[in-house]
């Protein structure tokens, strides 16, 4: 079964795929709950909002920005 954790080194290694590519990545490491409340959160404008300003989120746009 899956573990739903994701490291940020995982992520960042994933930047130069494509979204579609990316997804699939992140999909198969999560348990089909935790894909649900995926799915959930990228079709909800409002929610997708409140993630993307986090701090977490903030961090990881910011590592994917950087070339090293």
């Amino acid at each position: 079964m899956n573990n739903d954790k994701i490291s940020l080194d995982e992520l960042v290694s994933l930047r130069n795929k494509n979204p579609e590519e990316m997804l699939n990545a992140v999909q198969n490491k999560l348990s089909d709950d935790k894909k649900s409340e995926l799915f959930r959160i990228l079709g909800d404008k409002k929610a997708l909002e409140e993630l993307l300003k986090s701090e977490q989120a903030q961090k990881l746009m910011k590592k994917f920005g950087n070339n090293g």
